[in-house]
């Protein structure tokens, strides 16, 4: 798979981390749609598959995390671990973005997934004004 997202000039690099699918697995939303508009042309699972295939994967996904609610959720990606997973890719390029909010009450959402998580005990202490983090920079079991 090309590794597109390392020239992608909207995302600062030094924030990008490989991930293993199997943390994300867990954080997933459980009802994504079954099929992913590209811009100019709707797939399903295996369409996007090939997609990625031929084009690599131009952008880390994103983990938002919502500083006053206290929620993370991963904001893109959804259909990509599940392509990803079964096609036995180990670990994907992940960046977390700081908002006040996230999840389905934030302004500004990616994707219309409801799902949600409380930070819990996996959120470490970060830099609440920095726009964007390493995963390990705020997630335990990423240490």
């Amino acid at each position: 798979m090309k590794e597109t997202w390392k020239e992608n000039p909207d995302f600062d690099q030094s924030k990008i981390e490989l991930v293993p699918i199997q943390w994300l697995w867990n954080y997933r939303g459980t009802n994504p749609s079954e099929m992913i508009d590209l811009g100019n042309k709707i797939v399903d699972l295996d369409g996007l598959w090939q997609n990625v295939l031929v084009n690599g994967l131009t952008a880390p996904l994103i983990i938002r995390v919502g500083i006053k609610n206290k929620k993370f959720r991963l904001e893109t990606g959804n259909h990509l671990i599940q392509i990803f997973k079964k096609n036995n890719i180990e670990n994907v390029p992940v960046i977390v973005q700081i908002r006040d909010v996230c999840g389905p009450e934030a302004s500004d959402t990616m994707t219309e997934a409801t799902h949600n998580f409380d930070w819990g005990s996996e959120v470490l202490p970060f830099d609440e004004n920095a726009e964007y983090l390493k995963p390990s920079d705020v997630f335990k079991s990423l240490k």
